[in-house]
């Protein structure tokens, strides 16, 4: 709507953005893709930590002091 009002009131060129955000809208419905989600996922600021495996997780726990036999005869 806005795109409508602002082509009627501002500029004709407006409804030819707005036509454009509305085509690419229906290509990635109809591809099921997202060339924005895409894009943005390859930035650089927007790239996921290594995951830690299950050992290196394990690994970081504190480990307290084992009782032994001896340990409880003193």
């Amino acid at each position: 709507m806005l795109g409508l009002a602002g082509g009627k009131f501002v500029s004709p060129k407006i409804r030819l953005l707005a036509g454009a955000i509305g085509t690419g809208l229906t290509f990635s419905a109809a591809t099921n893709t997202c060339a924005m989600g895409k894009a943005i996922s390859a930035m650089p600021w927007n790239k996921a930590a290594q995951e830690p495996t299950r050992e290196s997780a394990i690994l970081q726990f504190p480990v307290a002091n084992a009782v032994t036999p001896e340990s409880k005869a003193s």
